[in-house]
């Protein structure tokens, strides 16, 4: 949609002015992503990351001491700190059957939570520390946007 409106503002009034309006819709992407796809959890057979907007926190799997599911999913560290995730597995249930129609079987591999306390069981202990850092890129590249923003207000001003 974001790019539909540019190329609609660059036909209608010329590419200059597309530059100038093309902060704002871009601005909104990015918090689009960043809520809604920029967060997510990651598993492997060392631990899991967690990135909650533009926070990540990486757990190896000897820190863990349970993964929950209550609104969303929980993962609690040795130390009693409770980690929510934004993004990640949700607990599968059976679909509502309209009259006459099968019910599904949701095996133990369909669900998320299951999948993730199965590699914690699997994985090999280790001394590693949780590591929280930041995602820079989204940072970047919402400092390049304000910038941008930044400019063309000034430009049109």
């Amino acid at each position: 949609m974001a790019l539909a409106l540019l190329v609609d503002a660059a036909v209608r009034s010329g590419t200059g002015n597309a530059l100038l309006l093309a902060p704002w819709p871009l601005l909104v992407l990015w918090a689009v992503y960043v809520a809604g796809w920029g967060s997510d959890v990651r598993a492997d057979e060392s631990g899991v990351q967690v990135q909650n907007l533009l926070r990540r926190i990486w757990m190896p799997w000897s820190r863990v001491s349970k993964v929950t599911m209550r609104w969303q999913l929980e993962i609690t560290l040795d130390d009693g700190h409770v980690v929510r995730c934004f993004g990640g597995p949700a607990r599968s249930r059976p679909r509502r059957l309209a009259p006459g129609r099968v019910k599904e079987e949701v095996t133990e591999s369909d669900d998320g939570i299951a999948a993730l306390r199965k590699k914690r069981a699997e994985a090999q202990q280790t001394d590693a520390g949780v590591e929280r850092s930041w995602d820079w890129t989204a940072i970047g590249v919402l400092a390049a946007l304000l910038i941008w923003a930044a400019a063309a207000v000034a430009l049109t001003r």
